[in-house]
């Protein structure tokens, strides 16, 4: 009798386990129901009942971590930190159990579950956990220059701009052969130069003229770097040309040659000197992409490059150069305590 009723309470236990699951099943497809429904914190709550009865399963983690992502992503306002980072907390260890418990686990599974981390880690601003993660990466490749922009942005994400400037400089210095990264740092420095937004200004009045002379020397000679390694490297002259604008920019100078101080009428001559430059990097953009100028009075014919006018002639170049000479004798002068013998047209400047 006894092997009987054995046979009995185990077929029972079969039976029961049986129905567990398929009441663990229908409340994991309920929550996808209202997954889909966009109601998130009612879905969890369906996965949550699936998991007591089916504890060991696979998909309900995954859904359940996707509910409480979608949840962490819509959370914007400060109040909401406390929940963002409970419902952080339970997406990362629900995909993290999921990726651990795949028996197969394939390339496209790794790959969708660092995605979700780094968005999630992403959407709950944990900067110390998404720089570790960047840095592990540079460290286990360093000579992968791309993780270089990376961990800069993330700094930049953190609030950290000076840990992020250190890091566009250490890519030219561990990569001193690299264009790209000559570049990056170029476009980094002149960033600083750009106008406040509604300003109506042409260059950043927030630093002074010859804080933003400086500035574009550093940016032309570290574009200059860019071209002796690749003179074709077009980015180059785009960013050259624009650096050369704002240096130009910060010339100060009055309109009346006359009523200028020397070093004021050197500015002028200067700031044309700039025009002519910032003119010369659009010029060696035709060049090489071997494209002739188009014409200025008449549609052009085929493919060519829409250059502005040259500013100056070749003969107010050479007549700058000359007057150029005698300013810079009449300061030298003045900067020694002689009286100079010949002026540059200008007003004598105070000592």
């Amino acid at each position: 009798m006894r092997p009987i009723l054995a046979v009995v309470a185990a077929c029972a236990l079969t039976l029961m386990s049986g129905c567990t699951k398929i009441a663990a099943r229908d409340l994991i497809r309920e929550g996808n129901t209202l997954y889909q429904d966009g109601k998130y914190v009612d879905a969890i709550a369906k996965y949550d009942e699936a998991a007591k009865l089916e504890p060991d399963g696979i998909t309900l983690f995954w859904n359940r971590a996707c509910a409480a992502e979608s949840i962490v992503l819509k959370m914007r306002d400060p109040n909401q930190l406390v929940d963002r980072k409970l419902y952080t907390d339970m997406a990362l260890s629900d995909f993290k159990t999921w990726v651990d418990r795949l028996e197969a686990k394939t390339e496209a599974d790794g790959s969708a579950y660092l995605e979700h981390r780094l968005a999630l880690l992403d959407a709950d601003e944990r900067c110390d956990d998404l720089l570790s993660h960047w840095l592990e990466k540079h460290n286990a490749e360093p000579k992968e220059e791309g993780w270089y922009s990376v961990i800069a942005r993330q700094y930049d994400k953190c609030g950290r701009t000076k840990d992020a400037d250190q890091w566009f400089v250490k890519r030219t210095v561990d990569h001193p052969a690299s264009v790209r990264a000559y570049l990056s740092l170029a476009i980094r420095r002149l960033e600083q130069l750009y106008p406040e937004p509604d300003s109506g200004l042409q260059y950043n009045a927030n630093y002074s003229d010859d804080e933003r002379t400086a500035i574009a020397n550093e940016v032309i000679a570290l574009l200059d770097k860019a071209t002796q390694i690749d003179p074709k490297f077009r980015e180059a002259y785009t960013y050259r040309s624009i650096a050369f604008t704002q240096r130009q920019l910060a010339r100060r100078y009055g309109d009346d040659p006359t009523q200028n101080t020397a070093q004021e009428n050197l500015n002028r001559i200067l700031a044309r000197e700039d025009t002519m430059a910032a003119w010369r990097q659009q010029k060696a953009i035709c060049d090489i992409d071997q494209q002739p100028e188009c014409p200025q009075d008449k549609p052009p014919e085929g493919p060519c490059c829409m250059l502005p006018p040259r500013p100056l002639t070749a003969e107010e170049e050479a007549a700058d150069v000359e007057q150029k000479k005698l300013i810079d004798a009449e300061i030298a002068a003045m900067a020694a305590g002689v009286e100079p013998k010949g002026k540059g047209k200008g007003k004598k400047g105070s000592k």
